[in-house]
């Protein structure tokens, strides 16, 4: 009962109301904008959770938060954190691994916070919501026009104008937007359901504005990530309605992105295919860094050679024979490699444990709550993917597009049913 009693005194009024009327749509605005690149996501996140933050009464805020905490799922979450705590003790680059750790805590707690101010409003809920839809429409409509008619203007306005005779320049400067659009088209489907009217449609139309910027972006992790997100909302979907016809629909659609996606082989195929594994399913470059970094790993098997220190690691900077490329190229692309090398076997066996419990919890609010589940569901599964193939699993751009968008959807969910343990929350 503790977090509805402010409920009323919230929406009465006052600068508390004025600063929510601009931080909740800004909250839905903050992966779309993503399209003027990382420092306006960065800038817009921070309007949106300092001003949620802020007009929220702090006892009941901090309540609800202490109440998250005692969850089963935090509970692995954060004997997660520990051990990795140590591995950042260790680290042979400290300066480097503390401030990712302390940020992704801080992401973390972020997330509890934003679902605890959300689930008793649903004003709030719904301007973050038809703010995701509309700013998602016009970033897709801009990135479209960027990769198509009006490259030049947006490669200088991301202050890139001095290589915009690049050829792909445009892409290139966009690779982070796509992916995070595949991650977003779930979401925004169910958002624009969630709302009901035009906003369906506006929801269904991002779908198809946002397959033709992964495409003109030529993204392979995007365009399987939005198959597998899309294609879970669409088995929950047929089961839940008892429509078993629609996934003969919904399977042959997917194998077809896959196909499409995997039979392109036309990558690195000068570099040798360093763990045997065929190039139309895993590009050379990849199994290089692969290959290199696990090398690494007996060296420091328990608590691995620190967070975000592999490509620092000697060697990690140099050339691939046969190519232009480096060995580890910022990072290696797959988040267990990253975490098995960088926090060793207790830090991955304790992440790999946490994520058992985070799919049992989304499985279980899916068959619960229904569509929030399912959407939830769908948007891991994109994350999840495109941390295999791409990305550093630390970044904070890419981590904080996973924590609104679950947030967002996760303030519709009953209380306690994601993060209840295997057995869930018996209330």
């Amino acid at each position: 009962m503790a977090s509805t009693s402010g409920t009323a005194a919230d929406t009465a009024g006052g600068w508390r109301h004025g600063v929510q009327l601009v931080a909740a749509p800004a909250l839905g605005a903050v992966v779309p904008l993503l399209v003027f690149g990382r420092s306006a996501l960065a800038v817009l996140a921070a309007i949106a959770i300092l001003g949620l933050l802020a007009t929220t009464p702090w006892r009941r805020l901090v309540g609800d938060i202490n109440a998250a905490m005692k969850t089963p799922l935090s509970g692995a979450v954060w004997l997660t954190f520990g051990l990795w705590l140590f591995s950042v003790a260790g680290s042979y680059m400290i300066e480097r691994s503390i401030p990712v750790w302390l940020r992704m805590a801080a992401l973390l707690i972020v997330g509890i916070a934003l679902c605890a101010v959300l689930r008793p409003r649903p004003d709030l809920q719904a301007m973050a919501h038809k703010a995701l839809i509309a700013c998602g429409l016009v970033a897709a409509v801009l990135a479209i026009l960027a990769l198509t008619v009006a490259s030049d203007p947006y490669v200088w306005l991301m202050g890139h104008g001095a290589e915009r005779d690049i050829p792909g320049i445009a892409a290139g400067v966009m690779k982070s937007y796509g992916t995070a659009v595949a991650m977003a088209m779930p979401a925004v489907l169910w958002a624009g359901f969630r709302r009901g009217g035009n906003w369906r449609w506006a929801g269904v139309l991002y779908q198809v504005l946002g397959a033709v910027v992964l495409v003109l972006l030529e993204s392979r992790a995007g365009l399987i990530a939005a198959g597998l997100g899309l294609g879970t909302l669409a088995v929950w979907y047929a089961l839940s309605r008892r429509r078993g016809w629609l996934l003969l629909l919904v399977v042959p659609v997917v194998a077809a992105v896959f196909a499409g996606v995997f039979l392109d082989n036309q990558r690195n195929n000068t570099i040798d295919a360093a763990l045997g594994l065929p190039t139309w399913m895993v590009d050379a470059h990849r199994q290089s860094i692969w290959a290199f970094s696990m090398q690494y790993f007996p060296g420091a098997p328990w608590l691995g050679h620190g967070i975000d220190t592999i490509n620092y690691l000697p060697g990690a900077g140099s050339t691939v024979p046969g190519s232009t490329v480096e060995y580890v190229p910022s990072h290696p692309h797959n988040f267990v490699v990253e975490v098995l090398v960088e926090t060793g076997m207790l830090g991955f066996a304790a992440m790999a444990s946490a994520l058992v419990l985070l799919a049992a919890g989304l499985i279980r609010a899916t068959r619960r709550d229904g569509s929030p589940g399912a959407a939830l569901l769908a948007v891991s599964a994109a994350f999840w993917f495109v941390n295999l193939i791409s990305y550093s699993f630390w970044s904070y751009w890419w981590q904080a597009c996973y924590v609104v968008l679950m947030a967002l959807i996760a303030a519709s969910l009953t209380p306690g049913l994601m993060s209840g343990g295997l057995r869930g929350n018996k209330s």
